[in-house]
């Protein structure tokens, strides 16, 4: 999710810092030779060594959010922790304190890493969780669990992102990033059982899909697309670069398979999509809602658009705390609106909000004005000793 730039000292949030934990003898050997870092780390003492300072994030940081109006229940990931976060239905208000969850689900035992896409099963009880990045698996888990609670694991391709259940076809479809797919396995699958099957090609008009929505009702499935795409997803001796598409919603029937063109896409100038990460269906009002991470808003279109064709409403403004949104989740049966900003608060609005309007109620994982790193999922470290400042690739 881009890079952050730290100044050494400063109160950040996030990541384990050791590099710069070092003694001044080892410090200096950022600016000397190769021969005198060796020596100088030589005297720097091993073992159990307590850092000098740490940038650390204490709390979570929601992603995505699901919620299940039948049962009172909404969850959401945490890529901070590596947890799942449980609500009932009514949670959050305008405090600046945090709002308890019901549960946290946390620990080895839970396949839970870089949990990014969440999914509810309101007849089985179940939670799915993908895990992007680091983790490889859809890791499934009762309504009741909390803590370090042994999960069903299905093994999922490297970059896995956004999932969705259909109960009327009882499968199980996820997007995956790297590959520009979309795969699809029974519902209940674990271990390394095999994909019933999978949308991918050229023709699909994915690239770097990541939230995805299935509307049983029409039979459809809509996926969110950054727009990073290359012939190497599906051509292994491709040794050429790719293409900056613009970002894009598809739209494809539900039992698609192979490399099957799009029912519809939107994309173009005028949609405003910019790191379009989450989808949902708004049944009552009969729209496709979007999370638009980069432009700090919430999209709205129709949902048989199609073509380079301008949201039909867009909720943004500092009056809503939208700021950079990773999920959303619409509760038709209330009327209401969830939305996960990257950090500390989910949003809840009436399901017709529109503008720069303020939420009935948010959820905080921390207390109110707690700094946000704004951070990924940090991989490597660079010192930058002429401005004293940390690179942070995410």
């Amino acid at each position: 999710m881009g890079s952050s730039r730290l100044k050494v000292g400063s109160l950040v949030t996030t990541v384990v810092l050791l590099a710069l934990a070092l003694t001044p003898v080892a410090r200096q050997a950022f600016a000397r030779p190769a021969a005198d870092a060796k020596q100088a780390f030589a005297k720097v003492g091993g073992g159990d060594v307590t850092p000098a300072c740490a940038l650390t994030d204490p709390y979570p940081e929601f992603n995505s959010v699901a919620v299940d109006p039948a049962n009172n229940v909404v969850v959401m990931t945490d890529t901070n922790l590596h947890s799942l976060l449980v609500y009932d239905r009514t949670a959050g208000g305008l405090s600046p304190d945090i709002t308890a969850p019901r549960a946290q689900i946390m620990g080895p035992a839970t396949y839970l890493s870089f949990a990014t896409g969440v999914s509810l099963d309101p007849v089985a009880h179940e939670i799915y969780a993908t895990e992007n990045d680091i983790g490889d698996d859809v890791a499934a888990l009762p309504y009741t669990a909390n803590g370090n609670y042994p999960s069903r694991a299905l093994a999922a391709p490297h970059g896995v992102y956004g999932v969705a259940v259909n109960l009327k076809r009882k499968e199980l479809a996820i997007s995956v990033e790297h590959n520009a797919q979309i795969v699809v396995y029974r519902l209940g699958a674990k271990g390394a059982e095999q994909p019933q099957r999978e949308i991918r090609g050229p023709h699909t008009q994915m690239a770097d899909p990541h939230g995805l929505y299935w509307d049983a009702g029409h039979g459809e499935i809509v996926v969110a697309n950054f727009g990073n795409w290359s012939p190497g997803y599906w051509d292994p001796d491709y040794t050429g670069g790719g293409q900056y598409r613009p970002p894009s919603i598809t739209v494809f029937a539900d039992n698609a398979k192979g490399d099957a063109q799009p029912l519809r896409v939107i994309q173009g100038s005028k949609t405003q999509l910019n790191w379009p990460t989450a989808v949902a269906l708004d049944t009552v009002h009969d729209l496709i809602v979007v999370a638009n991470a980069a432009g700090d808003s919430v999209l709205f279109f129709h949902r048989t658009d199609h073509g380079n064709v301008a949201p039909f409403r867009v909720l943004k403004g500092l009056a809503t705390g939208i700021a950079h949104p990773l999920g959303v989740a619409v509760d038709n049966k209330n009327g209401e609106l969830w939305v996960t900003s990257f950090g500390h608060t989910a949003s809840v609005f009436q399901l017709g909000a529109s503008g720069n309007v303020a939420p009935i109620r948010i959820v905080r994982n921390a207390p109110k004005g707690t700094p946000v790193s704004g951070f990924g999922n940090p991989m490597a470290i660079a010192f930058d000793s002429k401005r004293q400042e940390l690179l942070v690739p995410n």
